[in-house]
């Protein structure tokens, strides 16, 4: 008699959006393209929902085994849901795979109620797995395994990576989600997609670096893949590579993305993380994607800009002569760009991190950047004990970001480990440093004053460091106003590592999740009066001539997008949009006394705060929509 087989791949919403269980897919493609399988079990349809426990236990039927794909985002869950199946099902054999089983057998230890670890990629381990069990094989003969033998001790069997991945079948044209689909035609359901597995890099944090050979799928699989997605009106698309962009053939993948989206309208986002070498098949593909809004920007990524920080973590950079170079030609042609960097990296100082926040600026980083903090996961260099206590890392155990999303976690909350202080970075230090960080993104990459600091920095050498040093004692320090009571308590929120309430939410700007630069820049545009009569002194203290003052005030002021209003007329005795267009494409044109008028029609109608959020921060601040003058607008501009 066949015995089942269950998978179980839940997300942290059970509502839209919601990503289909990838993972979980392939394996149950794998096995159910495996006769020798499917001869011996059965394998249902996959649980890839957050229902509550109990309504999801349901969803069983006298089940033999149940694999458990471990994510960040459902490892608590997964945790209860499978004590709750031994109660009901005492003969069950429960099994945990995925990113968050540590190596080893540390989670047989700690929990009575696995029974089986599957380490590092799963599709051939569960397939070996299955057969061993039908056919009495020991399991010491199956690789990647940790298990207990007859007396009760935990054993892992040997580390293997399989390499090669062309002949796998696809969890999507081999209908592993078409109960999904059919069964709850009113959730969104999102896709990932991974043309390649594999990283040549070593990065302390990152888990991709289990393997550094990157071993790619067949260019038939990824486009039959794509296709699939376009035919069930799957609108956001995540590309799963580490490097998209590496290799010559991911410019056909993009061009192939927009294809079908001309032709169906779906997907209409394809979201890859290029790659970190940044080259002109980087370019390529992101400029095939970005002038077809499928895509929000292209990554110039850091993490870090100090050389021993960089050094600990395995990492090398792009030179910032190179980077300047990239983000000009960029610019050029109409590409956003955005940076990335993780605040916690151990070696870093709060002035070393500051130091290169304005450094990336002074390369010409206007338009957009995003600051992780460092969280620690456990199949990683960064998770090791050692590697932890050389550099003094501590870290906080923090609920679960709700970031551009509701989360419904159904009774049973996630949790992440973030790093909140190192030996080079007191916590105090860390919290200073991120509300830099936070004060830097909400005022000059999601425009508030970004005018001015350039300016300043252009016409009377202010570095940004300066600048924004100034700003942050000034909100702190002197102004008792607006500015003071908000960005106080934001302070006070991430100095409380323990509560960690570190996402900001208002229901006027919607029920879901936004980083605090987000929300600081909503509540600014919301509090519009009193944010500017708060800014103005700061302002005026750099002395800039009456006459040129007045005029930039009043651009800077105007250029923010708000909702409610769509057209935007400004008169000038300046040059400014020239003048700030030259800075952006990596050139200096001096500000000139010219009359002349900047008008603007917005591309997109929005008549409500929570639209706002969600059209202006969420989808578009990587292209600078916070600012009318991004590529999006009608944009006319006329000189006398």
């Amino acid at each position: 008699m066949k015995k089942k087989y269950y998978l179980v791949q839940v997300g942290v919403t059970f509502s839209s959006p919601c990503f289909l269980p990838y993972s979980a897919g392939c394996i149950a493609a794998y096995l159910k393209n495996d006769k020798e399988v499917t001869e011996n079990w059965i394998i249902p349809d996959i649980i890839g929902l957050r229902e509550k426990i109990d309504d999801v236990i349901n969803h069983f039927n006298n089940p033999d085994f149940v694999g458990f794909t471990c994510f960040t985002w459902n490892l608590e869950y997964n945790k209860t849901l499978a004590k709750e199946l031994k109660k009901k099902f005492p003969d069950v054999k429960i099994i945990f795979g995925g990113h968050s089983v540590p190596a080893g057998h540390k989670f047989l230890e700690e929990y009575e109620f696995i029974d089986f670890l599957m380490h590092n990629e799963g599709e051939e381990t569960t397939a070996q797995f299955l057969k061993a069990v039908a056919d009495g094989t020991p399991l010491s003969c199956v690789p990647n395994l940790s298990f207990r033998d007859e007396n009760g001790n935990c054993v892992t069997t040997e580390d293997y990576h399989p390499c090669d991945i062309s002949v796998y079948p696809s969890p999507y044209t081999s209908g592993v989600f078409d109960h999904l689909i059919k069964e709850y035609p009113d959730i969104e359901f999102h896709a990932t997609l991974e043309t390649n597995r594999g990283c040549p890099y070593m990065c302390a944090y990152c888990e991709w670096c289990f393997t550094k050979k990157i071993r790619q799928f067949p260019m038939e699989k990824i486009k039959s893949e794509i296709l699939w997605m376009a035919e069930n009106r799957i609108r956001y698309c995540y590309c799963a590579d580490a490097n998209f962009g590496i290799f010559s053939r991911d410019v056909e993948i993009a061009q192939y993305v927009v294809d079908l989206k001309k032709e169906y309208g779906y997907p209409e986002v394809f979201k890859p993380c290029y790659a970190k070498e940044s080259d002109d098949t980087v370019f390529e593909a992101g400029y095939i994607l970005n002038k077809n809004n499928a895509d929000k920007g292209v990554t110039l990524a850091y993490q870090s800009l100090d050389p021993h920080t960089l050094e600990n973590i395995g990492r090398k950079n792009l030179t910032l002569e190179h980077f300047a170079s990239l983000d000009a030609r960029y610019n050029e042609a109409g590409i956003p760009t955005y940076t990335e960097l993780i605040l916690g990296l151990p070696g870093e100082t709060y002035e070393s991190f500051c130091r290169g926040i304005c450094r990336l600026l002074e390369s010409g980083q206007n338009n957009s950047m995003t600051v992780y903090e460092c969280q620690v996961y456990p199949n990683t260099p960064m998770g090791n004990e050692e590697y932890k206590e050389k550099h003094g890392i501590k870290t906080s155990r923090i609920p679960l970001f709700g970031i551009h999303y509701n989360p419904e976690f159904n009774g049973v909350g996630e949790f992440i480990d973030v790093i909140t202080e190192t030996a080079s970075m007191p916590h105090k230090d860390w919290v200073k440093a991120y509300m830099f960080s936070v004060i830097l993104q909400t005022f000059h990459h999601l425009g508030l004053i970004r005018y001015f600091a350039i300016y300043i920095n252009k016409e009377q050498g202010v570095s940004y460091y300066d600048f924004y040093n100034q700003l942050y004692d000034y909100i702190f320090d002197v102004n008792e106003g607006f500015l003071n009571k908000f960005f106080t308590e934001l302070y006070n929120r991430k100095l409380d590592s323990e509560k960690a309430e570190w996402t900001y939410q208002k229901d006027i700007f919607s029920t879901t999740g936004w980083y605090f630069e987000e929300g600081a820049f909503l509540e600014m545009a919301y509090h519009s009066d009193e944010f500017w009569g708060d800014i103005k002194p700061f302002l005026l203290s750099f002395g800039i001539e009456d006459d040129i003052f007045n005029d930039l005030f009043e651009y800077q002021k105007k250029l923010i997008r708000k909702p409610f209003i769509n057209e935007v007329e400004i008169k000038s005795g300046y040059s400014f949009y020239k003048y700030f267009n030259a800075v952006d494409e990596g050139r200096y044109e001096p500000l000139r006394k010219a009359n002349n008028i900047l008008s603007i029609k917005a591309h997109k109608d929005i008549q409500s705060w929570d639209v706002y959020a969600r059209e202006v921060i969420w989808f578009g601040k990587r292209y600078s929509a916070t600012l009318l003058v991004n590529p999006r607008e009608k944009i006319t501009y006329t000189e006398e």
